[in-house]
């Protein structure tokens, strides 16, 4: 905290005045793709002469002697919530979203707020926001773990953040000006995982004050977090738009063309950077580009000596030899598992061998253009994780939408999850873990399911359906009920958790439509390897371009779905994107970690 928010927040006396001090270093480096807000020798930093004369003026008129003010400074928090997005020895991420830069904690604060449901204490919103952050850190390869300090009296230790009531809906969007049907819109609620889903083309519901529908806008482009959309329909006639007026998702547009944004390493010599960029290229779907200058999922790069050495300090294991090509997180502080060639490997040859790693890494970003819907979803169902043969939690996750329609109750909190969690807030599991996992319909009709599992490695595998010998309705869950997996005394199969060690994430999706061509890809696979009169889970890991054919097989699904109950509606989607209803599909997500 810097020293005049430090002498602040000894000026006021009053017990609820919210305000925010935002402190950070505003300089710092770059770590592969992220920049940092922190840097390395803080102790040494010295407050300008401008900033301790201000100090000694605001002293003055407290009549605090500065003697006074460093022992208060040193007590505790002074009346207040200080939050900090990381640790004191770590680095808070700049992190690129799509086209633009955000502070990764400041980014998920902001958006959970836009989707909070109920009335949240400070400390019980960080909990949920510092895992988020946490797991988003750990994908691009960072440690970052928000932490926050209070001093409130028994009186304000657990209202409402800024002392005030939630008196709007979660919302995805607000109307910030308006002209004629066309408007300009604030998207600050979008998940920050999915806005490759909302470059143009989603639909999104109008609110009005009381939460129910009375229109639809289209998005038909974005910057940022700035949006421009246009008002498609009312329910009055003549109804227009109004600024502060909240939109909610519907339907977002998945790209058909989806790329995987592959980032080039600064530290290549020039002419390995060309024949890495041209092998890259030839490519379907893969797109190199340079660091920081936008969103990349992974990082093209040579192991050096540097490399080797700082990865042994964090405890990374099975490091590869140094020379060789492979592929690292977006920050370069850890590694892909089993990305890397040998140390004499040509940069042509090296991006060759990765072509399937290239494919499955493509196939999980797809699906998880689906995921961030948990918010959105107006699916009512439950998915949990549980230890196999117990009633034991391990975590779980629900639309929390979908929930509010279902019991009426339009104001609730969201649940902290994982319920038995560590402090970093991501479940950990040791290799050699049984687990199961249940999915409870709580709807009036039907749902279709559908379980996969992304490891550490980007590899994905088929839990759940997962017998091919049956029909489609082998993915049905019947209304009211409960599906669990695997099934005693009817599966002949066990989920043992096991290597790669790392970040996994269980994608659960539930849909009211059915997915039949995904389920014959799915189908087809099961034959070629002589197990379709099997009941067992299907690693899709040795096959890149079937494993490609499911995901893509499992949004034309749910885009026929979307489009066959638009269409009475009267909205179009263009050719050229995927459409999934936040009324037809739920895709929610638990993640976890594989430990030894």
């Amino acid at each position: 905290m810097s020293l005049i928010s430090s002498t602040l927040t000894f000026r006021y006396i009053v017990r609820n005045f919210p305000a925010d001090l935002l402190s950070c270093h505003s300089g710092g480096g770059t770590r592969g793709n992220i920049r940092v807000r922190s840097r390395d020798g803080g102790e040494q930093l010295k407050p300008s002469q401008e900033e301790l004369e201000y100090q000694r003026q605001w002293l003055g008129q407290l009549k605090l002697s500065h003697q006074d003010f460093l022992t208060k400074r040193r007590k505790a928090v002074a009346q207040g919530v200080v939050i900090a997005a990381a640790k004191r020895e770590q680095f808070a991420a700049d992190a690129s979203f799509s086209d633009f830069y955000a502070g990764a904690f400041t980014y998920l604060l902001t958006q959970y707020l836009w989707q909070q449901t109920g009335d949240e204490p400070a400390s019980r919103i960080l909990v949920n926001v510092g895992r988020s952050t946490r797991i988003l850190a750990r994908e691009r390869g960072n440690l970052q773990d928000p932490e926050i300090e209070t001093n409130l009296s028994k009186q304000n230790a657990n209202t409402p953040i800024y002392f005030t009531r939630l008196s709007s809906q979660a919302a995805e969007a607000v109307v910030t000006q308006v002209n004629g049907d066309s408007a300009e819109l604030w998207l600050g609620g979008l998940d920050s995982q999915t806005l490759e889903a909302f470059k143009k083309d989603a639909i999104f519901t109008v609110l009005n004050p009381q939460g129910g529908d009375q229109g639809l806008v289209k998005l038909e482009s974005r910057q940022g977090l700035v949006g421009r959309g246009k008002l498609l329909q009312t329910a009055q006639p003549g109804g227009q738009l109004q600024p502060g007026t909240l939109l909610q998702e519907r339907i977002r547009s998945i790209p058909s063309d989806l790329t995987l944004k592959i980032g080039l390493d600064d530290s290549l010599e020039n002419n390995t950077t060309q024949q890495a960029k041209q092998a890259l290229q030839a490519i379907p779907r893969i797109e190199p580009l340079p660091l920081s200058q936008q969103e990349v999922q992974y990082v093209f790069g040579r192991m050096t000596e540097a490399k080797y050495q700082k990865l042994q300090k964090k405890t990374v294991s099975n490091l590869p030899a140094i020379g060789s090509f492979g592929l690292f997180l977006s920050t370069l502080d850890q590694i892909i598992p089993g990305s890397f060639g040998s140390s004499g490997e040509a940069v042509s040859a090296a991006v060759k061998r990765l072509q399937p790693k290239f494919k499955s890494l493509l196939a999980a970003r797809i699906v998880k253009q689906m995921l961030g819907n948990t918010n959105t979803s107006q699916i009512n169902v439950k998915a949990t994780m549980n230890i196999a043969g117990s009633n034991e939690i391990l975590s779980e996750t629900f639309p929390i939408r979908g929930v509010q329609k279902g019991t009426g109750v339009s104001k609730q909190p969201a649940p902290i999850k994982p319920i038995n969690s560590p402090g970093s807030g991501v479940q950990k599991l040791s290799v050699g873990t049984q687990i199961a996992f249940q999915v409870q319909n709580n709807e009036s009709r039907p749902l279709y399911i559908s379980i996969l599992v992304i490891d550490a490695q980007g590899e994905m595998t088929v839990i759940f359906p997962n017998d091919w010998s049956a029909s489609e309705d082998a993915a049905l869950v019947e209304a009211g009920q409960k599906q669990v997996i695997p099934e005693i005394g009817k599966d002949s199969f066990k989920l043992i958790i096991g290597e790669p060690l790392g970040i996994s994430e269980a994608l659960i999706i539930a849909s009211t439509v059915p997915l039949r061509t995904s389920l014959k890809a799915l189908k087809e696979i099961a034959q070629s390897r002589g197990v379709v009169n099997r009941s067992t889970p299907l690693n899709l890991a040795d096959d890149a371009d079937k494993l490609l054919d499911v995901t893509n097989s499992l949004l034309n699904d749910l885009d026929t779905g979307t489009r066959g109950g638009i269409n009475v509606e009267g909205i179009q989607l263009p050719a050229g994107v995927r459409g999934v209803d936040t009324k037809k599909l739920a895709a929610m997500a638990i993640t976890f970690e594989v430990v030894a």
